[in-house]
């Protein structure tokens, strides 16, 4: 699944981010189209916060292939009445093995409301041995070029050109649908779902569901086309296969565990508390104190075998 994701790239920033090859072979940045509500930037978004997406450019009347838009992450079922933000329903994610026969999907599905949601990396949450151990956040992120640390902002270009196309930091593109709402005030609010499937290989040892990830230009193009009919368009998504390299990842604070901390660090690695490395000298240092120690031990159970010393005792959903 997919309950927490980090995007600070500005609209304009992400235009050249999102760039493509048109119709006519150009390669294009892709336009931002206004909209009743406002994407801020955060390394910490969670749902019914806003996202950044891409959505075919006829949904805003532009001549442009697609444009960029910001949703509210949660589709705001079409049934629902009042404050947009108060719907109860959990549909930040949709389970690609039943979209088409759900009662909320369908329908957006049917009109050809796909998008595309965009984001710098996503969390997810590694469970313990048992019930009683703290889950570990994990930041999952596209693999970089090499020099581009994914906790360090400073590092990341913001170059693009005709010829080269975009050379800064590569995003996630994650297939999604969409609904239009339309409020009493006459404000019509894009809300969006990310697709999941089932994890293979690559990050089944974290969680047993992923979201379905377009990282070439074709699958993004077909996921697109609103004239493509449904069942070829979710065919398509079922072929789609997560490789080794296509993504990366590392441990982070618990601090991520609060979607109301938006500090930077969010996304800054750390060591696994469960992974203790050690060099060769502090090996047999260790060593070397263990076997004493059993030594030690060896001589007190002789003199006392009737002491018995106790051993000691030693959250992005």
């Amino acid at each position: 699944m997919c309950g927490r994701v980090a995007c600070s790239l500005n609209p304009d920033t992400l235009c050249r981010a999102c760039d493509y090859k048109n119709a006519a072979g150009k390669r294009c940045t892709t336009s931002w189209a206004k909209s009743d509500i406002e994407y801020v930037p955060s390394p910490n978004i969670g749902p019914k916060d806003v996202l950044p997406c891409i959505v075919a450019g006829s949904r805003y009347g532009k001549e442009e292939e697609r444009v960029l838009c910001a949703m509210m992450w949660s589709m705001i079922p079409p049934w629902h009445e009042g404050d947009y933000k108060k719907h109860t329903l959990s549909t930040h994610n949709a389970r690609l093995e039943n979209i088409k026969n759900s009662k909320l999907y369908s329908a957006p599905l049917r009109n050809g409301q796909r998008c595309i949601v965009l984001c710098e990396g996503y969390y997810e949450w590694k469970a313990g041995k048992t019930k009683k151990d703290p889950k570990q956040p994990y930041y999952i992120y596209a693999s970089q070029e090499k020099g581009v640390r994914v906790d360090d902002p400073s590092t990341w270009k913001d170059e693009w050109s005709e010829q080269n196309g975009w050379e800064g930091f590569k995003v996630l593109k994650m297939a999604g649908i969409f609904n239009i709402f339309s409020t009493g005030e006459g404000k019509k609010i894009y809300s969006c779902t990310i697709i999941t499937t089932e994890a293979n290989g690559v990050l089944s040892w974290l969680h047993n569901r992923v979201p379905v990830f377009l990282n070439e230009e074709q699958d993004l193009r077909v996921w697109l086309n609103e004239e493509l009919p449904i069942t070829d368009a979710i065919e398509k998504l079922n072929k789609i296969t997560l490789s080794d390299g296509d993504l990366s990842w590392h441990t982070v604070s618990s601090r991520v565990n609060n979607v109301l901390y938006k500090g930077e660090d969010c996304r800054k690695e750390t060591k696994d508390a469960g992974e203790k490395k050690s060099n060769p000298s502090s090996f047999m240092a260790s060593w070397l104190k263990k076997g004493s120690a059993d030594s030690a031990k060896r001589k007190t159970t002789e003199t006392k075998k009737d002491d018995n010393i106790p051993p000691k005792i030693t959250k992005k959903s």
